[in-house]
């Protein structure tokens, strides 16, 4: 997964890189400048993704083994505490 351009994933999930080894998480059914667009921070460390939710319970921190394990938990969260209206 290149970490230079912004990645699109499965469900409302939106990757935005930060650095080679942190993406901002967003759900895409929100506007830009809606506070409740920004879900979290995903970073890579020691093999592994660790996810700092900014919502709906700021601070609460999950860890993956995968990228792809954390891309496809965040979608299933945002399904269940997401709505865009």
């Amino acid at each position: 997964m290149s970490t230079r351009q912004e990645t699109r994933t499965r469900s409302h999930v939106e990757l935005t890189p930060i650095s080679l080894t942190n993406w901002r998480v967003c759900d895409d059914r929100f506007d830009a400048a809606d506070v409740r667009r920004v879900v979290g921070y995903l970073q890579g460390m020691d093999g592994e993704f660790e996810m700092l939710w900014m919502r709906p319970r700021p601070g609460a921190v999950y860890r993956y083994r995968t990228m792809e394990a954390a891309v496809a938990a965040i979608a299933t969260r945002l399904e269940l505490t997401s709505h865009p209206f």
